[in-house]
Order: C-alpha cells, then structure tokens, then sequence
C-alpha cells in the first residue's frame, strides 16, 4: 500500500496552562515491509522541538511550549508505501536481548486466571508459531473489541475480567499472557490505515509482538484477529502502553485536556505476497 497519511490532534484546555511538555512518538521507523518516503511532524502554536529517540530506538519529539495556552494542535503526516509480511518483522535494528520482554510490570502483569486461560488454550499446540496463532485467536474470541480510548488502558487483568477492552487493552493482554507463557513480548502502537476494518476504532490502533523462534519478531492483533498486514503502520513499541504510546504531556497548572484527533488516508495497494517460513 501505498498511502499519503495525515494524522491531526487538536487539544484545548479547560483552563491556561502556563506551560506544557509533551512527547511524541508519532514518526514511524523503516524497514523491509515499511519504507517510509516522507514525513514530519508539526505543532502549533510552535514549541522547542527536539527529534531524538528513546531506549526502543523509537523516534520521538519531545516539545516544550510557554503559556499561557489554552490550545494546541499537533500534525504528522507523510508518505509511506507498507507491504503485507505476514506480521514478520525484518530489517530492524533490535536494541535490547530478548530477556528484556519478559519483564513483568502492572500493566502487563498476568493474574493466575490469564494465565491459565493461555496455558489451557495452546494446550494441544507444540509449534511456536501455531501457539502464537491460537494464543491470538483464544483471545479474540474471548474478549469482545470495544473501541474507544480513555487516557491510559486498563491493566490486562482487568481487562481480561471484563472479556472486553479497546485495542490498546487487548494488545497488552495478549502480552501479559505470552510473556506468562515464557515469550517475549511487546506492546506495538500505531495507525490502521484501513478503517472499514476497524469500524470507529479512531485513528489510533494498537497490536502486539512476539518473539518467535526461529523466525524472530512477528506482530499479532488480537483486536482484529488477524496478524499486521499492509494497513498497519506501526509507530513505537515498548514493553507496555506506557512506554509505546503516541502522545504523553505533563503541564504546568493543572486543567483538563479535551483531544479530538483524526486520521487521513489517500491510499492505494499494489499486490504483494510473503509468508511466514
């Protein structure tokens, strides 16, 4: 696909900040299955910007802005040309050993009923890639998709208590329970280019990654059903939202934020076929 995206934010406060710090990790990477052509990243009323990346090798911009200000728009847009690779990842540059996504945190932590339920779903499954395939579709199966963001997702259990959850909250209960299974894991946010297939999901999506032996990183999104194809453009990836999502700002004078943000897609596909091997 390729595809001339614009994603708008637009933020206003109840009351004037005097002054707002925020991080952005809306800028995607390259590689094999996603060549970005063109891109950047804009706010107004203009800020102190700083391009740079984070521990996951995530581009970020971290912004700095004065008050008063009652308002803010921030802008990414660009030209980027994905191909669908069967959720295989190729041609990144990995940062940390894989021990790293095993790490258990609040988020992502996985009670003894998730971890149960995964364990009794890949029972009968003793190939690394099926187990990862049926762990994806016990979990689609089990928890309704419920789109509609709040500030920050719930913690998986939570989540999968309720069998319901935005993708953000299903992405991370299908990492609390492959790293309860011993797999490494990541949370993935980014942008579904194909909104037919999400209904009024929004324009943020989320999924998430597993460690495959000896394929190596491959995306699953238990939201969808399905592994990431040519739709998905994938921006950051941490070890849980937290560390992946799109914007988090801290300001000076407390106020509540109202966001309403929106996604653009010109989009065109051209065949492409890889799989799995």
């Amino acid at each position: 696909m390729r595809a001339s995206v614009q994603f708008q934010l637009q933020v206003s406060f109840a009351e004037p900040v005097r002054g707002l710090n925020q991080i952005l990790r809306l800028t995607p990477r390259g590689f094999d299955s996603q060549e970005v052509r063109d891109w950047r990243v804009d706010v107004l009323p203009d800020a102190t910007c700083r391009r740079g990346e984070d521990a996951f090798g995530n581009i970020v911009h971290a912004c700095s802005h004065d008050g008063p200000l009652d308002s803010l728009t921030v802008t990414a847009e660009g030209l980027v040309e994905t191909h669908d690779g069967a959720g295989v990842l190729r041609g990144l540059n990995e940062k940390f050993p894989l021990d790293v996504f095993l790490r258990d945190a609040p988020a992502t932590h996985a009670d003894r009923e998730l971890a149960v339920f995964a364990r009794d779903a890949l029972a009968n499954e003793a190939d690394p890639l099926g187990r990862m395939h049926l762990l994806m579709g016990a979990l689609h199966k089990a928890l309704a998709f419920a789109p509609g963001e709040t500030e920050a997702p719930r913690p998986a259990n939570e989540v999968f208590a309720a069998r319901a959850g935005s993708a953000r909250e299903l992405a991370q209960v299908f990492v609390a329970a492959a790293r309860a299974l011993s797999v490494p894991a990541r949370f993935v946010s980014g942008f579904h280019l194909g909104a037919g297939e999400v209904g009024e999901a929004g324009p943020h999506h989320a999924w998430a990654e597993a460690f495959v032996d000896p394929i190596g990183w491959i995306g699953f999104d238990p939201a969808l059903g399905f592994c990431p194809r040519d739709a998905h453009l994938r921006l950051a990836t941490g070890l849980d939202f937290f560390g992946a999502a799109p914007r988090r700002a801290a300001c000076l004078g407390a106020a509540r934020e109202d966001k309403r943000a929106a996604l653009s897609v010109d989009a065109g596909r051209q065949a492409s076929w890889q799989i799995q091997q």
